[in-house]
């Protein structure tokens, strides 16, 4: 693929979050197009959004937290985190944000995928790497098979949000099984 770190894509670079990302973040996080297909259900204070962000630069084997830049002018576009690592079984959560809505279906979200999981796979030596998605979401339900993750479950009902439940989609993904193009 030719990348020069674990870090980066062909769109995209993972970095640490800094403080002064916080005021985008928290304009991100409190837009309801940004945080309709999200777990999040209220909004954030500019001080929850300082707090998260000068949490997630202590990062360790049990989470490991990025902003997501371009590589082109290494603008802040989102983030992108692996979490509830277990050691013992190798796996852990994955969780992606693309906040800025001129990057949407650009490209940006799906090598933001294949970097980070790459990074799981090749710098955290997991084995297993698992998202859920809300079921009506496509549109990131067709860029996580399109790096390889698969559905392994539907949890029904599982999410009440917007005056309706809504079904969550298991998807996993298993070492060797990333799609790099």
């Amino acid at each position: 693929m030719g990348l020069d770190s674990p870090f980066e894509g062909r769109l995209i670079r993972l970095r640490a979050r800094e403080p002064e990302d916080a005021p985008l973040l928290h304009a991100w996080f409190n837009d309801a197009s940004v945080t309709e297909h999200l777990s999040m259900r209220y909004p954030l204070s500019h001080e929850q959004e300082e707090r998260f962000v000068s949490g997630a630069s202590v990062t360790g084997y049990f989470a490991a937290n990025f902003a997501v830049v371009t590589r082109d002018d290494g603008r802040l576009i989102g983030g992108a985190e692996l979490r509830d690592v277990s050691p013992e079984n190798r796996t852990a959560i994955l969780g992606i944000t693309i906040g800025d809505k001129a990057c949407w279906d650009g490209g940006y979200g799906t090598d933001t995928m294949r970097t980070i999981c790459r990074f799981g796979f090749d710098m955290m030596n997991l084995n297993r790497i698992e998202l859920d998605v809300f079921a009506e979401n496509a549109r990131a339900r067709r860029v996580y098979e399109k790096v390889g993750f698969r559905e392994e479950g539907v949890r029904r009902q599982a999410v009440y949000k917007y005056g309706r439940y809504q079904d969550v989609v298991v998807m996993g993904l298993l070492a060797g099984e990333l799609a790099l193009e």
